[in-house]
């Protein structure tokens, strides 16, 4: 039988047992902190470079977003306000920045803003023979003869703004603006009222009007009448005859526009603009007419009706009683109409005093505008004398109703004897409208959405009202 020998496994050292049992060296964790060190500051450093980049981006698109806004602001504008330092001024004007340098502040930006704004001559119809004032430059080149060398506007805003390292940035975008009348015919370029307030009795309202090269400047009024056509080259001259006040044949008081544009020699209609003449050189005259009388359908109240001033500056009426006497004006009045002397309706034209004399009496009507110092001025007026109440007229009958067109027509048979001057309509049982004379028709051209019920009445030529007709019932 053979030897046999143990087999044993190798024992370690005593150093190695040592690191075993005691982890990483000093060195190692000084190696391992400063590998962290140098990852950290990488990560941070790419972060503040992408929160800069991030804020970087957000001036950028502030800025574009701000110079678009200024972009079309500017074409919002009227163009002869593209030149110069209108732009600027016209835009700061709308809340869009302000001050020398021109700023806004966007998002806790101050970004400083430039407008240029230039006249482009177009050489598509050929060039101007002098360049137009504050030509584009370089000038294109072409043949000459055009009359009017204003075909565009050029402006061009820039936006400038510093990045947070210091750096400076901008933003710069143009638009191009024709020219309203085409930059073919001729432009008004400023005009002068002689007197935009006619106070005195002057016969004529004077304009002058300073244009681009023209052969004529036409000009109309919006009375409806007053029109001409005065000769000249760059300024010319409108007289508006208004005649003489108190004549009966003057233009009456109010605001009007006189609208003038210009024409080349080729009879190219230039851009028109209007001036705006205030006539206010009397009291109001007497409205039209008045009428009225006692309305005994429901107790014993006097209705009165009368026709509109043509004059256009009319705030409302006045409708008096005048006292006991008859006489007006003379410190026994009362006013029926409106029931506060300063609660005006310049459409009113009807009235109803709810407690007045018995028998005959006195009524008066006064038109109230504005004096030059702008003070309320009553007018000249117009009295009516009435009898005491008249016997009351027959009512309609057959009142039918129909639908026309989705509204409701009436109709109706007139009584069968005395006069009538005019028939009123109530709907709902509230007094809603009257005719014109005394046609026994009627059409509601404003209708209610719902169900309607409609009577009619007859009126006399003293203002008495019959009874209500029997009713009619209208489903839209």
């Amino acid at each position: 039988m053979g030897n046999t020998h143990a087999r044993t496994r190798p024992r370690p050292s005593s150093a190695s047992g040592i690191a075993s049992a005691n982890g990483y060296t000093l060195v190692e964790v000084l190696i391992a902190s400063v590998v962290l060190v140098v990852g950290v500051l990488g990560i941070l450093t790419l972060l503040t470079g992408a929160l800069r980049t991030t804020a970087a981006n957000t001036e950028r698109i502030a800025a574009t977003n701000l110079v678009r806004e200024l972009v079309e602001g500017t074409r919002a504008l009227d163009y002869d306000d593209m030149s110069g330092t209108l732009v600027q001024a016209r835009l700061q004007a709308r809340g869009l920045g302000s001050g020398a340098p021109w700023t806004i502040q966007r998002r806790g930006v101050t970004y400083t803003v430039t407008a240029t704004s230039c006249t482009y001559d177009n050489p598509a119809d050929r060039l101007a023979a002098s360049p137009p004032t504050g030509v584009c430059t370089p000038q294109p080149t072409g043949q000459t003869g055009d009359s009017n060398g204003d075909d565009f506007r050029r402006t061009t805003i820039r936006v400038d703004w510093p990045e947070a390292g210091g750096t400076q940035r901008s933003v710069t975008q143009t638009t191009l603006v024709v020219n309203p009348s085409g930059g073919l015919g001729p432009r008004i370029t400023s005009f002068t009222v002689a007197q935009p307030t006619i106070t005195a009795n002057v016969s004529s309202a004077i304009v002058l009007w300073t244009t681009t090269a023209a052969q004529s400047l036409r000009w109309v009024v919006d009375d409806g009448a007053s029109a001409g056509s005065s000769a000249g080259t760059t300024s010319f001259t409108t007289t508006w005859s208004i005649g003489s006040s108190g004549s009966g044949s003057e233009i009456l008081d109010g605001s009007y526009q006189i609208t003038g544009q210009p024409f080349g020699d080729r009879e190219i209609a230039g851009e028109a603009k209007r001036a705006n003449v205030v006539v206010n050189r009397r009291q109001p005259y007497a409205p039209p007419s008045l009428a009225g009388g006692h309305n005994t359908r429901v107790g014993d109240v006097v209705d009165l009706q009368w026709s509109p001033n043509s004059e256009r500056d009319i705030l409302g009426y006045r409708v008096k009683w005048a006292g006991a006497d008859g006489s007006v004006g003379d410190g026994d009045d009362t006013q029926v109409c409106p029931a506060s002397a300063e609660v005006l309706v310049p459409t009113a034209t009807s009235c109803t005093d709810l407690s007045p004399p018995g028998g005959a009496t006195t009524y008066y009507i006064v038109a109230v505008d504005r004096a030059p110092d702008n003070q309320p001025r009553q007018g000249d007026s117009r009295t009516l004398s009435i009898g005491g109440a008249s016997a009351r007229p027959q009512a309609p009958t057959g009142l039918t109703v129909v639908t026309v067109s989705d509204q409701p027509q009436l109709s109706w048979n007139a009584p069968p004897s005395g006069g009538v001057s005019f028939y009123r309509i109530y709907r709902d049982a509230t007094r809603y409208e009257r005719t014109a004379a005394s046609s026994p028709t009627f059409t509601d051209d404003s209708p209610r959405s719902d169900v309607s019920v409609y009577a009619v009445t007859t009126v006399d030529s003293s203002f008495n009202e019959s009874d209500l007709s029997a009713p009619a019932t209208w489903s839209p």
